[in-house]
């Protein structure tokens, strides 16, 4: 394996890329429209980090209960600090392996971790 792409499919294309632009500084890195075919490509790469996650259109939302995206940050508390009064979260818990834990949802319903924290 030399990378990791994650796919959100959802009929909210624009609200999801400037959520994950806004708060987790992702960059667009590709984008396409095409009849019956428009997504995004985001991502960050350097040297502490490496992620891509794809923005893909479709017509309704699914269930996304068995997915959620986790973003590891050097302080949970600044990251909170961040988003207080603009974006709903909960938190920051305590988890039993040592991290510290806030949770958050995506526009279109997906459950995003961020922790402080081993891996």
């Amino acid at each position: 394996m030399t990378g990791l792409k994650t796919k959100i499919s959802t009929p909210r294309v624009e609200e999801s890329v400037e959520f994950y632009s806004r708060w987790f500084g992702m960059d667009v890195l590709e984008s396409w429209d095409e009849p019956e075919d428009r997504g995004v490509i985001l991502g960050f790469s350097t040297p502490e980090a490496e992620a891509f996650l794809e923005i893909y259109h479709c017509e309704r939302l699914g269930s996304y209960d068995a997915i959620s995206l986790q973003f590891r940050v050097d302080s949970a508390e600044a990251f909170i600090r961040s988003i207080r009064g603009q974006v709903e979260f909960r938190g920051p818990t305590p988890r039993p392996w040592g991290s510290l834990y806030v949770y958050l949802t995506d526009p279109s319903g997906i459950q995003i971790v961020v922790y402080e924290g081993g891996l």
